[in-house]
C-alpha cells in the first residue's frame, strides 16, 4: 500500500510539471522581433512649402501609431512582405498638443520587406491630393496686399526687398516702430469657404506676436464678431502655418468670410511681421 501511494504521489508531481510546462508556453509565447523603420522627414513635390512634423503609420491597413519626426518605429510584420502607409501630420494652429494627419496631403505607400531586428530607412514623399482646391487670398506678387486697415495705428504694406521676402517678388509686412503701435488688417474683399475641411495656409517670419481671426458675412451684414482662432509667437525664421477654419465655418455658415491679422507689441519697442502665400485650402 505504501508503494502504491508513493507511485501515486510521483504521478501527481509529474502531471504538475507537465501542466506547468504547457501553461508557461501558453502564458509566455515566443515574442516576435519587429522590423524597425526610420523616418527623418517628408519630401513635398510640386515646390510647395510645408511643415510636416509628425507621421501616422499603418501596416497592412492596421494602425501602428503616430510619432514625432524624426523617429524609429518598431513594426511587427507578417509574412515576407507587407504594405507600409505613412500619413503626413501637421500641428493645427501651431499647437504641439494638436497634431493632425493633414487631410489634404497624400499618404506615402510602399512595400516593406520583413527584416526582424534591423532598421529600414524610408524616405516618404507626399503632395496635395489632385482634388484639392486653392483660393489665393494674397501672394503679394503684384505689390498689393489685398488687405485693408481695420484698426490700430499702422497697416500692412507690400515689400519687395530680398531680405524681407520669402519667395517670388513680394511679401506682406507690418512694421511696428514704437511700443504704442498696433495693426488690425482685414482682407479687402471677402472670400467664399466651402463646407467641409478648410484650412488657411501661409508662410511667416515675425519678431512680434500676432493673431489670425475670421468673420462671417451674410450679404452686407456681419453675422459674427471677429473670432481670433490662433495666436502666434515670434519666430526668427520663415515657417509654414496651418490655420484650421473648419469649425468656424461649420458654426457660422455664411455667404463669405473675411480674414483678420492683428499685431501688437508685448514688452517691445519695435517689431516686424512678414507674411506670404496666404491661401485657402479645401476640397
Amino acid at each position: 500500500m505504501y508503494n502504491f501511494y508513493r507511485r501515486l504521489k510521483g504521478l501527481f508531481i509529474l502531471l504538475a510539471i507537465l501542466s506547468c510546462g504547457i501553461g508557461c508556453n501558453i502564458i509566455n509565447p515566443s515574442e516576435q522581433v519587429p522590423t524597425y523603420i526610420h523616418i527623418d522627414s517628408f519630401q513635398m513635390t510640386g515646390g510647395a512649402s510645408h511643415d510636416i512634423q509628425c507621421v501616422w503609420v499603418y501596416y497592412n491597413n492596421n494602425p501602428v501609431g503616430s510619432f514625432d519626426l524624426p523617429c524609429t518605429i518598431p513594426v511587427i510584420t507578417s509574412g515576407t512582405t507587407g504594405t507600409i502607409q505613412l500619413a503626413p501630420g501637421i500641428l493645427v494652429n501651431g499647437r504641439n498638443e494638436r497634431p493632425l494627419a493633414y487631410p489634404f496631403y497624400k499618404l506615402h505607400t510602399e512595400e516593406l520587406t520583413s527584416q526582424p531586428g534591423k532598421v529600414v530607412t524610408i524616405n516618404p514623399i507626399t503632395s496635395y491630393f489632385d482634388s484639392v482646391r486653392f483660393t489665393t487670398i494674397s501672394d503679394f506678387e503684384s505689390g498689393i496686399t489685398k488687405f485693408a486697415k481695420w484698426g490700430g495705428t499702422t497697416d500692412m504694406v507690400a515689400v519687395t526687398a530680398d531680405s524681407l521676402t520669402y519667395e517670388g517678388n513680394g511679401s506682406g509686412a507690418i512694421f511696428l516702430n514704437s511700443s504704442a503701435d498696433s495693426s488690425i488688417d482685414s482682407t479687402a474683399a471677402p472670400f467664399v469657404v466651402r463646407q467641409g475641411a478648410a484650412f488657411i495656409e501661409f508662410d511667416y517670419k515675425t519678431t512680434t506676436p500676432f493673431a489670425m481671426g475670421m468673420q462671417a458675412n451674410l450679404g452686407s451684414l456681419y453675422t459674427s464678431s471677429v473670432n481670433y482662432l490662433a495666436g502666434i509667437l515670434p519666430n526668427n525664421r520663415w515657417q509654414k502655418f496651418y490655420l484650421n477654419v473648419t469649425g468656424f465655418v461649420t458654426n457660422y455658415p455664411a455667404d463669405n468670410y473675411n480674414l483678420y491679422i492683428k499685431a501688437a507689441l508685448q514688452g517691445q519697442t519695435s517689431g516686424v511681421l512678414l507674411i506670404d502665400n496666404i491661401k485657402l485650402v479645401t476640397f
